[in-house]
C-alpha cells in the first residue's frame, strides 16, 4: 500500500509540474539538444574547491525509460531517471552545464530543474567503413561523439562494392579477397571514363574480426547505443562476387573484382541461384551471433536488375513464381531473408527501394531519396526511419562556396547546418501516419572521406542539428537561438575533446 501511495504521489507531482512548467523563469544555461522544460529557482549548488559536486541518482519507473529530471534547487545535484539510460542522458546535460559554469569562472551552479525526454526512440548516425576503413579506436571515438549528442543507434555499413569488412568464418574468401581493392580513384567520380581519371595505385582494405566487432558492440552498449550492422543485398555486391563469383549471374568464370571507383555497378547477386539464399543465410547467422540488435539492415538500394533480365536462372524462378517484373524478384529475395531473420527474433531495415516490388508490413523502411519514400511507407503502415539525403547526408558540402571556404572534398551539393535543423519529420503525414515515423538518422558515406579528421569535419556540428530534431522535435527553437546554444553548450566540449568541427558551418550567422 505504501509503495502504491508513493507511486501515485510521484505521478501526480510530475503531472502538476508539467502543467506549470513555463511559470518559473529559465536560467541562463544552454543545452543541446533542447530540454523539454527548464525552470529556474532555488539554492543552486556550490562548486567544491576541487572536483565536481556529487550527483545523487535514483531510478524511478514512473518516468519513461529515457526520461530524466535534473534538479539543483535544493543545494544538491539530484538526477532521477526511468532507467540507467536516462541517467546517462542526464549526466550528458549536467556536463554541458558544469562546463558553462566553469567557463564563466563562477563557483555556483544556478538553481534549476530540467525535465527531459526524447521525441523519437530511434536517434541514429551511420558510418560507411566499406569505401574507406577506419580503426577500432576511431570507431569508438565516433560512438563517443554519438553519445555526446544523446544518439542511441550506430548504423555500421560493413559491405559494399569497394570492400567487405566483416569476418565471416563460413566464407573466408570474403575477407581474404573481398576486403582489399587494388587502388582507389583520386578526386571526384565525375572523372571516371575521362582522361582526367587518376588512381593512387595503392591497395586499400582490411576487415574487422568477429572479436573486434563484439568489442564495438560492447563499447557502444556501455553508452546505451545499439549497433545495427548492414549487409548489402542484392546489389552493391562486387566485393562478395569477387570472393565467390559463382553467386553472380555471369557464373564462376567471370572475373568479378572489388571496385576501385564509386557509383552503381550492374553486378548483383543472382536471385535465381538457390546458393545465393544459402550464402545470405549463413552470413546472417554469424552476423546475428555478433550483433544482438533487434534490427539487421539488409540494404536493398541501387540494385540494377539488368543481369536478371538475361539470366536463365533468374528468369526460370520468375516463371515459377508467376512474376512479371524483376522488381518482384528482388522483393521475393528480401522477403525470404526477412522471414529467416524473423525466425531468429530479428527485424529488417532496408533502404526505400525495397518498396518497389512490394514489401511486407513488418519491414522498416529507411527513407534516403528525400523524404518521399518514408512518406509512402508511412501511408502503407510500415515503420520508417527518416534519413533523407536532402537534410542528413553529411558527405555533402556544408557551405555554398566550398572552395572559397576551404572545405575538404565532398560528394557535392550544399547541405548547411540551417537546412539540417529545418527538417520536418512529419511533413505531409496525418496524425495517425505520424506514428509510423520511429526515428531520424544522419548518414556519413566515405567515398571522398579517407581520414577520421575529415569525418569529424563533415559531421560536426551538423550532427547537433540532427540530434535536436531527433530529441527535441516538439520543442525546437529558432535556428538562431539553436546556434547560440550550440556555441555555448557543445562547441567548447568539441574543443576540449579534440574534435575537429567545421567553423565554416555557421555561414550566414552574425
Amino acid at each position: 500500500m505504501k509503495r502504491l501511495f508513493f507511486t501515485l504521489f510521484a505521478a501526480l507531482t510530475l503531472f502538476a509540474l508539467n502543467g506549470c512548467r513555463h511559470e518559473a523563469s529559465t536560467p541562463d544555461l544552454a543545452v543541446v539538444p533542447n530540454p523539454l522544460s527548464m525552470q529556474g529557482g532555488g539554492r543552486g549548488v556550490l562548486l567544491p574547491e576541487s572536483g565536481d559536486p556529487a550527483i545523487l541518482t535514483h531510478v524511478s519507473h514512473v518516468l519513461g525509460p529515457e526520461e530524466y529530471i535534473l534538479d539543483t534547487r535544493r543545494g544538491k545535484v539530484l538526477l532521477t531517471a526511468g532507467s540507467k539510460a536516462g541517467l546517462f542522458y542526464g549526466r550528458q546535460t549536467y556536463a554541458q552545464i558544469l562546463q558553462q559554469v566553469r567557463a564563466k569562472g563562477e563557483n555556483l551552479i544556478p538553481g534549476f530543474k530540467i525535465q527531459d525526454k526524447p521525441a523519437f526512440a530511434y536517434r541514429g548516425a551511420h558510418l560507411d567503413c566499406s569505401r574507406h576503413m577506419f580503426t577500432i579506436e576511431e570507431i569508438k571515438t565516433y560512438i563517443d561523439i554519438l553519445a555526446l549528442h544523446k544518439l542511441n543507434v550506430f548504423h555500421w555499413h560493413l559491405t559494399d562494392d569497394q570492400g567487405w569488412r566483416a569476418e565471416i568464418k563460413s566464407y573466408p574468401r570474403l575477407t581474404e579477397v573481398g576486403s582489399m581493392r587494388n587502388e582507389t580513384l583520386i578526386g571526384h567520380q565525375r572523372t571516371i571514363g575521362t582522361k582526367e581519371a587518376q588512381y593512387d595505385g595503392t591497395p586499400h582494405g582490411g576487415f574487422y574480426t568477429q572479436d573486434q566487432m563484439r568489442e564495438i558492440v560492447a563499447y557502444a552498449a556501455e553508452r546505451f547505443i545499439t549497433v545495427i550492422p548492414e549487409i548489402e543485398m542484392p546489389g552493391h555486391a562486387s566485393a562478395a562476387l569477387a570472393s565467390y563469383p559463382e553467386l553472380g549471374c555471369r557464373g564462376a568464370n567471370y572475373p568479378y573484382q572489388v571496385q576501385t571507383c564509386w557509383g552503381i555497378f550492374p553486378e548483383v547477386l543472382c536471385a535465381g541461384n538457390p546458393n545465393t539464399i544459402v550464402f545470405l543465410k549463413k552470413v546472417l547467422d554469424e552476423i546475428c551471433d555478433i550483433f544482438p540488435s533487434e534490427y539487421i539492415h539488409i540494404g536493398g538500394d541501387e540494385a540494377p536488375r539488368i543481369e536478371w533480365e538475361q539470366c536463365p536462372k533468374c528468369q526460370a524462378l520468375m516463371r515459377q513464381k508467376g512474376f512479371t517484373r524483376e522488381a518482384e524478384l528482388q522483393s521475393y529475395l528480401i522477403t525470404t531473408i526477412e522471414k529467416y531473420l524473423a525466425e531468429k527474433g530479428r527485424k529488417i531495415i532496408g533502404w526505400d527501394e525495397i518498396l518497389e516490388g512490394g514489401v511486407s508490413q513488418s519491414a522498416t523502411v529507411m527513407s534516403w531519396r528525400g523524404a518521399k519514400g518514408g512518406i509512402a511507407a508511412a501511408k502503407l503502415g510500415n515503420d520508417v526511419i527518416m534519413t533523407p539525403n536532402s537534410h542528413f547526408y553529411l558527405d555533402y558540402y556544408q557551405t555554398s562556396d566550398p572552395t572559397g571556404n576551404g572545405e575538404p572534398l565532398g560528394i557535392g551539393g550544399c547541405l548547411p547546418l540551417s537546412k539540417c535543423y529545418a527538417f520536418d519529420p512529419y511533413d505531409q503525414l496525418s496524425e495517425i501516419e505520424q506514428a509510423q515515423i520511429k526515428g531520424i538518422q544522419a548518414n556519413m558515406w566515405t567515398e571522398y572521406v579517407a581520414s577520421f579528421d575529415h569525418i569529424q569535419h563533415m559531421i560536426l556540428p551538423r550532427l547537433a542539428a540532427l540530434a535536436e530534431v531527433a530529441w527535441s522535435n516538439t520543442n525546437r527553437t529558432s535556428y538562431e537561438e539553436f546556434v547560440q546554444r550550440l556555441s555555448t553548450a557543445l562547441l567548447p566540449r568539441y574543443t576540449a575533446r579534440g574534435y575537429h568541427y567545421a567553423p565554416y558551418a555557421f555561414e550566414g550567422i552574425e
